[in-house]
């Protein structure tokens, strides 16, 4: 029997959702559920999935889109999705078969139908596919036809080494559960730089084992994505050492040769090799290089990520550490600027163990920071809205309670605000004030321009309060209209202020 899988449900029927659920339930899967496009694609973006359920009419963003994101993403790759759809959809959906989606189920259907066809497809996937079964990240075999494909169509890539340093002394220190943790969050780690630097499709995350991962990428996001993962993986992993270890900055572990020796917390080292200075035929090729530039960043402490730009293979270490040492000299120090959980730790609102704690369900969950903390009932969201508008300098506006002037509101489309998180609060004097989950939205602020006419002052708009913002109204689309309609400003029934606590 088929159990244990961890499954997205993404429909918007709540009838048909709650059948799929209770059936997925009583064979012990771990599911998750999303009602609307946007929680599905929180999902997508954080979770390891073993399979997933998708509504062809799920909103604002359509199910045949929803497949393209899911195909465009690695550690989605040889996920199987099952569409769910209506009679009257299928001739569409057998025309677009080679669209993404491995299985269909036609509304009504029996609970026994959900579970033979997750049953069916799962172990279909299982026989099929080469994957880590860890991380549930493409594996060896996905890596090297990726690899070879670019080679030999002549494209300009980088490949991006990634090793956890200290990783044996940390799994024997806190057991193998812990350093699987660890790994799976070094994986969800890699996946976020990904979603934050490189646009569908740039970016390819490869597990090889154990604590080594692959990344091949556009050359000119090489460097972005490796300071944007380095940053972050230091900013969550020590978290997941006890205070007194994170203190102390290191562990006390027997080493290999039975005597106990202090080894520093978990670090990284990512080695960049690209074929813009010389012409790879072959993974090897590849591997070999990021060997030997990997061997010298684990020799320096701490995390730090190294390109290979020499133009031909050297012959011994000796003339990698001439070549590569004055590169790995720290850059000139910018003016820092503390993570909101620092912040909030500094203004006496959290605590440092709240904060390491608020940081491991940040990432599992997929939800922001502000408002993972929120969730835990360890602050408000004028808490974190105040201490935005602050660190970023940029007013921040309560969507909370908040209701638009028809006039102004409608200044934008239903789907210009959903894609681009973006409401208008005020006009005057040749400008428009907006209310933006991303103030510094640059092509958001250019698009506002284009269409108002109007020069755009940003607000900081927090992303809970956005989103209960946007369930506070009725969208056209219930009522039979496309998604591009405005929304309607008849509020719901409940009362927001207690949606919100």
């Amino acid at each position: 029997m088929i159990k244990g899988k961890r499954i997205l449900v993404a429909e918007k029927d709540d009838a048909t959702r709650e059948l799929i659920l209770m059936r997925l339930h009583s064979r012990h899967h771990k599911v998750f559920e999303a009602s609307k496009s946007s929680q599905a694609l929180r999902f997508l973006d954080r979770e390891v999935l073993d399979l997933i359920l998708l509504s062809s009419d799920m909103e604002p963003v359509g199910g045949k889109m929803l497949i393209q994101i899911i195909r465009s993403r690695s550690h989605l790759m040889s996920v199987p999705v099952i569409m769910i759809t209506e009679e009257h959809q299928l001739t569409e959906l057998m025309l677009g078969h080679e669209k993404g989606f491995d299985d269909f189920l036609v509304r009504p259907f029996s609970p026994l139908v959900v579970q033979l066809r997750v049953n069916l497809n799962i172990a279909k996937t299982m026989e099929r596919v080469e994957a880590n079964a860890l991380t549930h990240l493409p594996g060896n075999h996905a890596i090297e036809k990726i690899v070879q494909k670019k080679i030999q169509a002549g494209e300009k890539f980088s490949v991006l080494y990634v090793d956890i340093n200290n990783f044996k002394a940390f799994n024997d220190h806190y057991s193998f559960q812990k350093g699987d943790e660890a790994i799976l969050q070094t994986a969800r780690l890699l996946m976020t730089a990904s979603h934050a630097v490189a646009r569908e499709g740039e970016c390819f995350i490869g597990h090889i084992g154990g604590d080594d991962f692959l990344v091949v990428l556009t050359a000119e996001l090489e460097e972005v994505f490796a300071r944007q993962f380095i940053d972050d993986f230091d900013r969550i992993i020590p978290t997941y050492y006890n205070k007194a270890d994170r203190d102390a900055g290191f562990i006390r572990v027997e080493n290999r040769r039975g005597k106990m020796e202090n080894f520093p917390l978990m670090s990284c080292s990512v080695a960049g090799c690209t074929n813009l200075y010389r012409n790879y035929m072959n993974r090897r090729e590849i591997a070999e290089d990021a060997a030997e530039v990997k061997t010298f960043l684990k020799s320096q402490p701490g995390s730090h990520y190294l390109q290979d730009r020499r133009s031909s293979p050297i012959k011994k270490l000796d003339d990698a550490v001439h070549i590569l040492e004055p590169e790995i000299k720290p850059a000139k120090p910018k003016k820092r600027v503390d993570p909101l959980g620092q912040v909030l730790v500094s203004s006496g609102l959290i605590t440092e163990d709240q904060l390491a704690e608020a940081l491991k369900q940040h990432l599992q969950t997929g939800h922001r920071l502000g408002q993972t903390l929120i969730n835990m009932n360890l602050i408000s969201s004028q808490d974190v809205g105040k201490m935005l508008e602050k660190k970023l300098k940029v007013p921040y506006f309560s969507l909370k309670g908040w209701t638009p002037d028809p006039a102004i509101f409608h200044l934008f489309n239903a789907d210009f605000i959903f894609h681009h998180r973006v409401v208008p609060i005020g006009v005057a004097e040749g400008s428009v004030r907006i209310a933006m989950c991303d103030p510094f939205d640059l092509r958001t602020l250019d698009a506002v321009e284009r269409i108002t006419g109007f020069k755009p002052v940003p607000y900081l708009a927090l992303e809970d309060e956005f989103e209960q913002f946007l369930e506070s109204l009725v969208p056209e689309t219930e009522k039979g209209i496309e998604s591009s309609a405005d929304f309607s400003l008849k509020p719901k029934q409940e009362n927001q202020c207690e949606k919100m606590a």
